[in-house]
């Protein structure tokens, strides 16, 4: 085994006190994150020594499935198979003792409870811990999860996203009044078409959209869910064309695996989406998406758009979406298509029309009775605004915001005040 991988390894069995096991299977994983950064990680599986497992494809009871850095050697997850903990018990904290679980957490992240992380949610058996900085959360956000069995012994851990320290905030006051964030709120305040799937119709609610909006309230930031699309480029072009092509796309296999070779991590490449996209990858993609839209849905210039370009595992992924008027439905339907940055050229496509198939029986939404205007001063009792500290790319800080929401929706034609989560 290389020095450096052996180096990682025993590192791993002293911290874990995995002594008792051998190291039957492992592979290097490469990841890239919010700002940019490029990290590799070392997937291992323990098994229990003396017990190879009775079946190839199901690990046995009390295999330590383990992920570390492999460069920094901090220990990313560790999940003990069927909730059996078979390493040294001396090293792990129970449920009962919660200052003993920060405590270990501490030890195992370098990170500072109450200054960079806080109690998000607990039970009996779990413990989730987010990311923030002054009691204050920020975005993206950081999620440590933790697990107990049935004998209050810890069998999974997890650490995730990003959980930054003072030096990389920007403190300020929060400072968004009433006054300040009401406006913004206003304007999110959108009409959607959301599915009743009791009686089959889609009903028309009003609801206020969530956004950042900056300390000062002079600009919003959106509120993103997900994957990583640190290299998002916003568009909105309206996909139009004169005449179809003729002839089929070819679709081709594509390997979005993050799957890596010993040789890539000895040497810390960077991560193929660090490079940023350039003008001509951009416009070339939008010619590209142009020639895919006129070959396979020929019928349809001027009833899609393309919204934004990002990278994927050295894709260029292209969103397109349909073009909707001023009432839009509230599900997320759109195209992905995958171009390979090598060549500019279209390889494949995910195409979420099919998740709309469910729907279209549904009887089409009334008309609403209710303005926008009248549906804002029903649901403003009902926003709320929270302090974040949200990333922003062009001062590599992370700055004050106000979290806007509402949990809240209006029918636009009974005025029905509801919980959205109820939909």
């Amino acid at each position: 085994m290389n020095e450096q991988l052996q180096s990682v390894v025993d590192h791993a069995r002293e911290t874990l006190g995995l002594h008792d096991h051998e190291l039957k299977r492992y592979q290097f994983f490469r990841e890239k994150n919010h700002f940019n950064e490029t990290s590799y990680i070392l997937n291992m599986e323990w098994f229990p020594a003396g017990d190879m497992g009775s079946d190839e494809a199901l690990n046995p009871a009390g295999t330590a499935v383990v992920d570390i850095n492999f460069h920094t050697k901090a220990v990313r997850l560790l999940d003990f198979t069927r909730d059996v903990n078979s390493a040294d018990s001396s090293l792990y904290p129970l449920s009962a003792a919660k200052e003993d679980v920060i405590e270990w957490i501490e030890e195992m992240t370098g990170l500072t409870f109450g200054r960079q992380f806080l109690i998000a949610r607990e039970d009996e058996q779990t413990l989730v811990f987010g990311a923030a900085v002054d009691n204050i959360p920020v975005s993206p956000s950081g999620i440590i999860k933790i697990e107990f069995n049935d004998d209050d012994v810890l069998t999974a851990f997890s650490i995730d996203g990003e959980f930054p320290g003072e030096t990389q905030i920007e403190w300020e006051p929060f400072a968004l009044t009433p006054d300040k964030y009401e406006p913004f709120a206003k304007d999110q305040c959108r009409l959607q078409k959301l599915p009743d799937q009791e009686q089959e119709k889609w009903v028309p609610i009003y609801g206020i959209e969530e956004v950042f909006l900056n300390n000062d309230a002079l600009r919003t930031i959106p509120f993103s869910y997900g994957e990583d699309r640190s290299s998002f480029i916003a568009m909105d072009k309206v996909l139009r064309w004169e005449e179809p092509l003729e002839g089929e796309f070819e679709q081709k296999d594509i390997d979005l695996s993050p799957e890596v070779e010993l040789e890539s991590v000895l040497a810390n490449e960077l991560h193929p989406d660090t490079i940023p996209l350039s003008e001509t990858e951009v416009e070339t993609s939008l010619q590209e998406v142009l020639r895919f839209m006129r070959l396979v849905f020929p019928d349809e210039s001027g009833k899609r758009k393309l919204t934004g370009v990002y990278l994927k595992d050295d894709y260029i992924v292209a969103e397109i979406k349909p073009v909707q008027g001023e009432v839009k439905y509230a599900l997320d339907i759109k195209i992905k298509l995958l171009i390979d940055r090598d060549t500019l050229t279209a390889v494949n496509y995910f195409d979420q029309d099919r998740l709309f198939e469910a729907f279209k029986h549904f009887v089409k939404a009334e008309d609403p009775v209710l303005s926008r205007d009248e549906a804002f001063e029903t649901l403003r009792e009902h926003i709320e605004i929270e302090p974040v500290y949200v990333y922003d790319r062009g001062r590599e800080t992370y700055i004050m915001c106000g979290k806007l929401d509402c949990a809240y929706g209006v029918h636009a034609v009974s005025g029905k005040v509801f919980p959205l989560n109820e939909v």
